[in-house]
């Protein structure tokens, strides 16, 4: 499933990046946030974490290939 958004996100380690035309991984959310994971063209993936009451406490966290295998084995 791929996404249109055009939307430019800093990461938390201070890249830019367009998170347009990326590929939805998983989708979650509840009444207060949502938490997305998103794959970008170049293999790398972006952890979103969008806070509905107060967007100034969004994260996006960028991860590469190992810390996403990390995570699957938690």
């Amino acid at each position: 499933m791929m996404t249109t958004n055009p939307e430019i996100v800093v990461t938390t380690c201070g890249r830019e990046l367009n998170l347009s035309n990326t590929e939805l991984v998983i989708e979650r959310s509840n009444s207060l946030f949502s938490y997305n994971i998103h794959k970008l063209e170049s293999g790398e993936y972006i952890i979103a974490e969008k806070f509905y009451a107060n967007p100034f406490n969004n994260r996006y966290i960028l991860l590469n290939d190992e810390q996403i295998e990390l995570l699957k084995n938690l």
